[in-house]
């Protein structure tokens, strides 16, 4: 139940309309020629934490194709979240819903914005508990514990990896394996191939290296296990390098 009055609830309704679309509204009890410091104020705050969310793509796009999208994004948008950080992610949700990347004819445009959007994300996300592990094992035959704070996604275009001027043609299947460290909190990307990808997400799923590798060598048709076995024995150890395997879960 609300606690205030219909008036009151109205007047506040017209008020926040007014700083989304501009569109001035019939308000009592405030000077017209003080309005539009309330929408300056709102809007900016809003378009900053976009644009700040956003750096590649707002550098890329032009200023008026920028402007204009961000301004109907405001008008048009109910955004769902009171939390003004989060903005970003229904940004990035609308752009999608009003498929602003096919009116564009920019094809690589959800990508570059769900990356940007991504890591923010993972810095951002709650703390999960890290599992219990010890240091020393067997890298083939115990399972491996890896940081629970990450994120394994797929792109249709190498946004990870290639300026934005350069995606035009690259279609393709990438994978971005991106996450946040324990010590620093900062947020590391790396980019791994579908064939590491799968080793990851299996070894997520609670089989071993050995195992994940005797599948793999069947599925990508290698057909050269101990050839396999080194490169992703290098693999796994240059994860742990980087902190991101953290070392053999307890029993």
């Amino acid at each position: 139940m609300s606690l205030l009055k219909e008036s009151t609830r109205e007047q506040q309704s017209k008020l926040a309309e007014y700083c989304k679309t501009g569109i001035v509204p019939e308000l009592t009890g405030i000077l017209e020629e003080n309005l539009h410091h309330y929408r300056r104020l709102v809007f900016n705050i809003g378009i900053d934490t976009i644009e700040t969310a956003y750096p590649i793509t707002y550098r890329f796009l032009p200023d008026e194709v920028w402007d204009k999208l961000v301004y109907e994004f405001y008008a048009e948008h109910k955004c769902q979240t009171p939390q003004v950080w989060r903005m970003p992610l229904e940004f990035y949700e609308y752009c999608v819903e009003k498929d602003i990347q096919g009116k564009l004819n920019l094809p690589f445009l959800n990508d570059l914005l769900y990356f940007e959007w991504l890591e923010l994300e993972v810095h951002t996300m709650d703390d999960i508990p890290y599992p219990s592990f010890d240091t020393e094992g067997d890298l083939l035959n115990n399972l491996l514990a890896i940081n629970p704070e990450h994120k394994l996604v797929k792109f249709t275009y190498p946004v990870h990896i290639l300026a934005a001027t350069e995606l035009e043609g690259k279609e393709g299947n990438y994978f971005l394996l991106m996450y946040r460290e324990k010590e620093s909190g900062k947020v590391q990307c790396m980019d791994v191939s579908i064939l590491y990808a799968y080793i990851l997400e299996q070894i997520q799923n609670g089989l071993t290296l050995h195992a994940v590798l005797t599948d793999a060598d069947s599925l990508f048709q290698i057909n050269n296990f101990e050839m396999l076995k080194e490169h992703a024995i290098n693999f796994i150890n240059d994860l742990k390098q980087r902190q991101f395997i953290l070392g053999f879960l307890n029993a």
